[in-house]
C-alpha cells in the first residue's frame, strides 16, 4: 500500500468514525431531553389528573338559595409553558399531548351547553352528568399518556395499588352515562305519552 493509498483510507475512516461519534452523541442527547421531557410532562399531568379526580368527584353543595354549586375549578393543561424539547418525542405521542388542551376546550364547551341550554335549578343535574362525563374521559386520556411516557422514557412505574385514577374515572364514567341513558329515556317516554295523550284528543 502506498503512501496515497494509506491517506485516502486513512481518510475515510477518520469520516466514518467522526459520523459514528456524532451519531452515538446525538442519540445519547436525545435520550437525555426525552428523559427529562418525561419526567417534567408527567408531572405537569400528573397534576392535571388529580384535579381531573377532584372534579369527577365533586358532587356540589348547596347554596343559601338552594341551588347546587360546584366546589372545585375545572382544570387546564398548558404543555407549550413547559420548558422541554419537544422534538425528542416520537410524532404520535407528541400530537396526543400536544392536543389535549383542544379536547379540554371541547369538553367545557360541551360542558357549557348543558349548563346553558338543559340543566334547571336547583339540581343542574345535566350540567354534573355531563361535567363528571367529560373530565372522566380527560382524565383517562392523560392517564394514558403518561403511561406511554413512561414506557418510552423507562421511567419506573408505581408499585402496583388497589386504588388507580383510572379506576375512579372509569366508575365515574361508567355511572354518569348510565345516569344520562335513564334520564335520556326518561324524557321518551314523557313524550310519548304526551303526544299519545295530544293524539287521542285531536
Amino acid at each position: 500500500m502506498d503512501k496515497l493509498q494509506a491517506v485516502i483510507l486513512g481518510g475515510i475512516l477518520g469520516f466514518i468514525l467522526s459520523i459514528i461519534k456524532d451519531y452515538f452523541f446525538a442519540n445519547k442527547k436525545q435520550k437525555t431531553e426525552q428523559y427529562y421531557l418525561a419526567i417534567i410532562v408527567s408531572a405537569s399531568l400528573e397534576r392535571f389528573i388529580s384535579k381531573c379526580l377532584d372534579v369527577v368527584c365533586d358532587e356540589g353543595e348547596y347554596d343559601e338559595s338552594g341551588c347546587l354549586q360546584t366546589k372545585v375549578l375545572r382544570p387546564n393543561f398548558e404543555p407549550m409553558n413547559l420548558d422541554v424539547s419537544w422534538q425528542s418525542l416520537k410524532k404520535e405521542l407528541l400530537y396526543d399531548i400536544l392536543t389535549l388542551p383542544e379536547k379540554i376546550n371541547d369538553a367545557n364547551a360541551h360542558i357549557s351547553a348543558a349548563a346553558d341550554y338543559a340543566a334547571d335549578p336547583p339540581d343542574y343535574e345535566e350540567y354534573y352528568e355531563a361535567r363528571h362525563l367529560k373530565y372522566s374521559e380527560l382524565g383517562l386520556i392523560a392517564c394514558s399518556v403518561v403511561n406511554k411516557l413512561q414506557a418510552t422514557a423507562n421511567l419506573p412505574k408505581p408499585e402496583h395499588q388497589e386504588w388507580s385514577p383510572e379506576k375512579v374515572f372509569k366508575q365515574q364514567k361508567e355511572k354518569a352515562v348510565k345516569a344520562i341513558e335513564a334520564r335520556e329515556k326518561r324524557q321518551r317516554e314523557t313524550n310519548e305519552k304526551l303526544f299519545g295523550s295530544v293524539e287521542k284528543n285531536a
